[in-house]
């Protein structure tokens, strides 16, 4: 977490790199990470939390009518896929075949590292600043939302999936490698490996979306209080959102938090 202030205005505002799990290790220092936004006049993610139901967002999440998982990967790779999955308590295929690949690839990222909240790290805390009567909303419209999955070609997502299936050991521990990153404020180690996994959509993902999020920040920073909650991966690096949020300005303090 970060402190972030400009000069010449009085808000002081909170930046805090999460990662969308529901793993106790990082629930460990909610309390602490909560007192800092009853700090705040208001809160916000990457995307609005309230859009979690919307339906054409949900549309996203869907292969066209004419494609299914089951005629995206061969029949080898369909059974291959049903093992992992049952080996991390996951649905089957069969539940999943009109799911896009992306979110395939989303879901077992969520299962690797699934843990005993009810629900991931980032929508606690939102659930949290609404209980606190805050103003809630997303840093990323819905549109620009959906133009950055519009943006992302079906054959790499595919192509990306058949290679965590074959190599599924290797995926599955750097997710764990990932966590223990986290939780030691390895944010650097966060954001190598996040580009690295990546690979061609880095600049969607990664580049053009901190750039947003930081002018976005200040702006905003600049008008009120604010605590936002973005990936960890955001933030590290020369074109992360804490380089970019001190070249507008900002004076930048870091703020140590216990996990354990």
């Amino acid at each position: 977490m970060w402190e972030v202030s400009f000069a010449d205005h009085s808000h002081t505002s909170y930046v805090f790199g999460t990662m969308h799990i529901r793993s106790s290790s990082v629930f460990s220092a909610f309390d602490q990470i909560s007192s800092y936004i009853d700090s705040c006049d208001a809160f916000c993610t990457e995307i609005d939390m309230s859009y979690s139901t919307d339906a054409e967002l949900q549309s996203k999440a869907m292969l066209p009518a004419h494609l299914s998982l089951s005629t995206l990967l061969s029949e080898k790779q369909v059974y291959r896929l049903n093992q992992i999955l049952s080996s991390i308590k996951g649905p089957s295929v069969a539940q999943l075949n009109q799911v896009r690949p992306l979110n395939i690839i989303s879901l077992l990222s969520g299962l690797i590292l699934q843990g005993d909240e009810s629900t991931i790290l980032d929508h606690s805390l939102y659930q949290y600043a609404q209980s606190k009567d805050k103003r809630t909303f997303g840093i990323e419209t819905k549109e620009e939302h959906m133009a950055i999955l519009d943006a992302m070609t079906l054959d790499k997502e595919v192509k990306q999936l058949k290679s965590i299936i074959r190599n599924f050991r290797p995926f599955q521990k750097m997710h764990h490698k990932m966590l223990d990153h986290y939780v030691n404020g390895r944010i650097d180690t966060l954001h190598k490996n996040g580009k690295k996994s990546l690979g061609s959509w880095r600049r969607v993902l990664l580049k053009e979306r901190n750039q947003k999020m930081a002018n976005r920040i200040s702006s905003l920073s600049i008008e009120e209080s604010i605590f936002c909650a973005v990936g960890a991966a955001h933030l590290a690096g020369k074109f992360g959102v804490l380089r970019l949020l001190k070249q507008n300005g900002a004076v930048i303090k870091p703020i140590s938090l216990r996990f354990h």
